[in-house]
């Protein structure tokens, strides 16, 4: 499903080199390492936000290395959610509905089950700046979910939340895995995905 092959990365002084990774459909891989080890970077390349030196990204058969982000068939959710200030909780999670052009009444009904699923429905018409951490992160993975992406990648999506939240929002992560979805997980705890993970990968400091 998601192949990374000898992917390199260079920016001032960090430069990844020869990364290699082979996850196959429904796989929920962690990818640990400390700070500055480039485990960060590894998603953003995959989701086109950084331009590779060197590597070849294919997921489901297809070569994604030139295509642009939104063309790719990945989700990304950052550790701080991204989501629109000026934007209310539905706006947010109907954006990568509007910008494929679909229609009024297909986003509506993909919104409404989103929300359903989450169990944030009644946050609707609430602005992200009146949410709680748990209810943004909701908010942040319906909307990288409402596109049906192939690969869903995490980077530290628990790292904000205090112990209750961060209990309840892994429940939520096994709940997207069990639907198939190829997910991979960033992280520098080992306990947060214990639990979760199949698969994991120790990068250590990459210079």
């Amino acid at each position: 499903m998601l192949s990374c092959r000898d992917l390199e990365y260079k920016a001032g002084s960090f430069h990844l080199k020869g990364f290699s990774l082979e996850l196959k459909q429904g796989d929920y891989c962690a990818l640990l390492g400390p700070s500055g080890s480039g485990k960060t970077v590894i998603p953003e390349l995959i989701a086109g936000l950084r331009p590779l030196k060197k590597g070849a990204v294919i997921i489901d058969g297809t070569d994604c290395t030139l295509l642009p982000p939104q063309h790719r068939p990945v989700g990304i959710l950052f550790q701080d959610y991204a989501l629109f200030p000026h934007m209310s909780v539905y706006k947010n999670i109907a954006w990568p509905l509007e910008i494929r052009k679909m229609k009024t009444n297909e986003i509506k009904a993909a919104v409404v089950s989103l929300t359903s699923d989450l169990d944030i429905e009644r946050l609707m018409d609430r602005m992200p700046g009146s949410l709680s951490g748990g209810e943004k992160q909701r908010v942040a993975l319906a909307r990288t979910l409402a596109a049906h992406p192939k690969v869903l990648l995490l980077d530290e999506p628990l790292s904000a939340l205090d112990a209750p939240l961060r209990e309840q929002s892994a429940l939520l992560l096994k709940k997207v895995s069990q639907t198939g979805i190829t997910i991979l997980h960033v992280t520098h705890d080992q306990t947060e995905v214990s639990s979760l993970a199949n698969r994991q990968i120790n990068i250590g400091s990459i210079t």
